[in-house]
């Protein structure tokens, strides 16, 4: 069956969706994440070439690392309680590529640093629609089994995570930074296209309004959440120019940056299952003490080790990913899975944008080691905050969510 042959989403039971068509809208889904997450992740590989040409110092770069995420995380919230409420879930996801593609042009063709940093706006314009709506449409399609339906999904994810340095630097390598970027536009546009043909549309929804459907518990989920992104965000920004001011070329940062991201393949499926089988407590503390490990392995080591820390740090956090789409989800309630899962990726969004000028600031005045090795105090409170989190038990039939 064509997925343009399928009823609306909206209109049709969970069970009867998963059982005709989930199975490819998951698949779906799991594709435009790849490109969705390529595109968050690929600006860290384009800064050396960046550096080299415009002469920034870490701070400078930390704006621009900001300035390319800030609004993916001050818009998810609207962007999510506008769909619940108002519907059009498909418009928001094609409009968000759509607009990234545009971004991805303009910095391009920015001739100064400044307007580099201004058009790199529209890139986060671009992502704050994506998670928001691809979540609640999934969560309908799998209300008994969100976590490993969101993990299975993080795994689309995690593809362009690790693709993005490799494949990025690749292309700088061979064409230059800006015609690399021009290339990057196509993939966005052609997804835009894809959704609009093939994702039926969401109907509108009256009662999700935005009064009484955000809660303590959802809260400390997205402010936990927000500290492991920090600690992600940081060494995603930074590590090719550290690896690259350690020796490496081009190409060689980004193939070492790249098998240390591959983990992620693992990580968020597994964290998918585990949330299902344990809740959401006891894998988030989990998650946060290993992150803890990791940076204190970083802070103390050399050599090899360091990717090793690394590689520890990013298989944590990232097995988080979909474990707080699945918890955003749960806690919103019934008619608001776009506004929960906006809160949760807006406020991580915004703490891991404005991690990356701190990160800069004190690499400035130190080193890049040092920067990232401070990320450890994030870790810890995240640890400790974490047990004030629900465990996530929750009785399947009360699951039924309405996009």
């Amino acid at each position: 069956m064509a997925l343009t042959d399928r009823p609306p989403v909206d209109t049709v039971a969970g069970g009867a969706t998963a059982a005709a068509g989930g199975t490819a809208l998951l698949a779906w889904f799991t594709g435009a994440h790849l490109v969705n997450d390529f595109n968050a992740l690929m600006l860290p590989a384009f800064l050396p070439a960046m550096t080299e040409e415009f002469n920034l110092s870490y701070l400078q770069l930390g704006i621009l690392s900001l300035s390319f995420t800030i609004l993916s995380g001050i818009l998810q919230v609207f962007a999510g309680h506008h769909a619940d409420r108002y519907g059009r879930r498909r418009r928001a996801l094609v409009f968000g590529f759509a607009i990234t593609s545009v971004g991805f042009v303009g910095m391009g063709l920015a001739p100064t640093y400044g307007l580099l940093v201004v058009i790199s706006l529209l890139c986060g314009l671009g992502a704050s629609t994506y998670h928001p709506q691809a979540t609640a449409i999934l969560v309908k399609a799998f209300p008994r089994d969100r976590g490993r339906t969101m993990g299975i999904h993080g795994w689309g994810g995690s593809v362009g995570a690790f693709v993005a340095p490799l494949g990025v630097a690749v292309l700088v390598t061979a064409f230059g930074w800006r015609p690399a970027l021009f290339i990057l536009a196509g993939p966005s546009l052609l997804v835009a296209a894809l959704l609009w043909r093939g994702v039926p549309e969401s109907q509108p929804n009256p009662q999700a309004r935005l009064r009484g459907g955000i809660s303590h518990e959802l809260w400390m989920l997205a402010i936990t959440f927000a500290l492991l992104s920090m600690v992600i965000r940081g060494f995603l920004t930074f590590l090719p120019t550290f690896l690259v001011e350690g020796g490496s070329t081009l190409s060689e940062a980004g193939l070492l940056t790249t098998f240390v991201l591959v983990v992620g393949l693992v990580a968020q499926p597994m964290g998918g299952a585990m949330f299902d089988r344990h809740g959401g407590r006891q894998v988030f503390f989990v998650a946060s003490l290993a992150t803890t490990a990791g940076l204190i392995l970083f802070a103390v080591s050399s050599g090899w080790l360091l990717l090793v820390a690394v590689a520890i740090v990013a298989f944590f956090v990232f097995s988080m990913f979909p474990v707080s789409l699945a918890m955003g989800s749960e806690l919103a309630g019934v008619e608001r899975t776009g506004i929960g899962v906006g809160i949760v990726f807006g406020i991580s969004g915004l703490s891991g944008a404005a991690v990356q000028p701190i990160v800069g600031a004190v690499a400035d005045r130190s080193n890049l080691h040092v920067g990232l090795s401070l990320l450890i105090v994030a870790a810890v409170t995240a640890a400790v905050l974490s047990l004030k989190l629900p465990t996530g038990d929750r009785d399947p039939e009360s699951l039924d969510i309405t996009v």
